[in-house]
């Protein structure tokens, strides 16, 4: 703490050069009518099978009006129709042969597909999707067996919102 000589502390606690801070909310609140979503695995282990295993988002979930998260926390659906963005990333512990893709009623998206050409660490993709009211999204690993783990923060990401 700072003390100046000759000025009184009108702070019973002395503590007079200080700014109250304006109150933070964790998240901003939510305008009514957005359709968007951004879900999070922080760190988690996903057991991939070779024909796929969809990725879970147990770890942070911010959701507006109009999409929302299975109970099994692997899939997310939209309520009303339009064009969506849709970006996603995996970000593994260690170079692994493996593939990623979206999945739109459990069909997959080719456009969204990283194939495993190379050992790699980080994959990332983004579209813009036409969608219909009820349709799902997933993100999923396949082409590989065995268990992978996600780096500690954003270790997989989806980002949905509506454009239009």
């Amino acid at each position: 703490m700072l003390l100046l000589r000759g000025v009184k502390s009108n702070n019973k606690k002395g503590d007079s050069m200080r700014h109250p801070r304006p109150h933070r909310h964790h998240f901003p609140p939510i305008p009514p009518g957005e359709s968007f979503a951004f879900v999070t695995n922080s760190g988690g282990t996903v057991n991939v099978v070779s024909e796929g295993t969809n990725v879970t988002f147990p770890s942070f979930q911010y959701l507006g009006e109009g999409i929302t998260i299975n109970q099994a926390n692997d899939r997310l659906a939209v309520e009303e129709p339009g064009n969506y963005f849709i970006d996603y990333s995996v970000n593994l512990n260690a170079l692994l042969d493996l593939s990623t893709r979206i999945l739109i009623n459990g069909r997959p998206i080719n456009a969204s597909t990283i194939a495993h050409e190379v050992n790699r660490s980080i994959f990332a993709s983004q579209m813009i999707l036409p969608l219909e009211a009820g349709d799902t999204i997933s993100l999923q690993l396949f082409d590989f067996v065995g268990a992978v783990t996600l780096l500690q923060g954003a270790g997989a990401t989806i980002n949905l919102f509506r454009v239009h």
